[in-house]
């Protein structure tokens, strides 16, 4: 369960997440990554319980946004 902040948030994350997932190519997917560990850390940030379950679920998001940033600096 997400709570509110995350909740207010999440659209604009998921549209991060299908903006990666169109995108043609590492270098388009890297940009994208990036707004999303940017955002993410906003929010964590920005929350009040830091072991709280969404926190847990944003970490995720930024892990994995991260290694194709990684990728990227391979290609």
């Amino acid at each position: 369960m997400l709570c509110p902040l995350c909740l207010s948030e999440n659209s604009e994350i998921e549209n991060l997440n299908k903006n990666i997932n169109q995108a043609n190519g590492i270098l388009e997917k890297a940009e994208f990554a990036q707004e999303l560990v940017d955002k993410v850390n906003s929010l964590i940030e920005r929350h009040e319980d830091k072991n709280a379950t969404c926190v847990s679920i944003l970490n995720l998001r930024k892990r994995t946004a991260e290694l194709i940033i990684k990728s990227k600096k391979l290609a």
